[in-house]
């Protein structure tokens, strides 16, 4: 069985088998995740969101995944996705717009995943989803946690086109202003039924989601040079 159990603005319980996953989406009120921002700022501003070793990587728009077998593992290093069945591992996603996805595997393993339109063309939604079965996962399912929307998404023709031949017309939309749009809900749907996960989407869109006059999340089309986070650990591994 699969489930997901909102606790609070931007914190989950996912269930997928035998497994719980304690996550956690930041906002722009939590700061600035970028890799690049200032590093000591950035180790203390981690801790207070979400205690424990991290593993934060220099994200490229590229399909490298790397299996953590202990906490703190690969921190840094240049990759898209993580994959772990440690317990005390904290594994980490920063998006400004891309999609930021947790595939959970029913037998204790978890990955999480950055997939901008290059690394979902690419498929490194597929190879997370791959990993987590070579580490004994059976039923996989995987959660959309933050993702720029169609209505915000413009996108070239001819990108646009690539990304038609290789997920199907689903993945096109429209924006609000009118012009074609690229929807990354849609393409990451595509991508985990092709690995053969589950598919469920809690995001909402990172460029027009305000409470007031205030944005919610940090976007790159907008303009933003922020960055937040999605953080995971295992609550339960057996």
């Amino acid at each position: 069985m699969t489930t997901s159990t909102r606790l609070g603005a931007g914190e989950w319980t996912l269930e997928c088998g035998r497994t719980l996953l304690s996550v956690r989406r930041s906002t722009v009120a939590d700061g600035d995740f970028h890799i690049e921002s200032n590093r000591d700022a950035l180790l203390a501003r981690r801790q207070q969101f979400f205690p424990g070793r991290w593993t934060q990587l220099d994200e490229v728009h590229g399909v490298d995944v790397k299996r953590v077998t202990e906490p703190g593992e690969f921190d840094f290093a240049v990759g898209d996705g993580l994959a772990t069945d440690c317990v005390d591992a904290v594994l980490s996603v920063w998006v400004g717009d891309c999609a930021a996805i947790a595939v959970v595997g029913d037998r204790g393993q978890f990955s999480l995943v950055h997939a901008g339109w290059r690394g979902a063309l690419g498929g490194v939604v597929e190879r997370s989803i791959s990993m987590l079965r070579s580490m004994g996962a059976g039923e996989c399912t995987s959660f959309l946690l933050s993702a720029i929307g169609p209505c915000c998404y413009e996108f070239g023709s001819d990108e646009l086109e690539a990304m038609v031949a290789r997920f199907g017309p689903t993945i096109t939309a429209t924006t609000t202003w009118g012009t074609p749009s690229l929807s990354m809900p849609a393409v990451v749907a595509a991508a985990c039924n092709a690995g053969g996960s589950g598919f469920v989407d809690l995001s909402h869109c990172t460029r027009c989601s305000t409470v007031g006059d205030e944005p919610v999340w940090f976007s790159h089309r907008r303009g933003d040079r922020g960055r937040h986070v999605v953080a995971a650990k295992l609550a339960v591994a057996s």
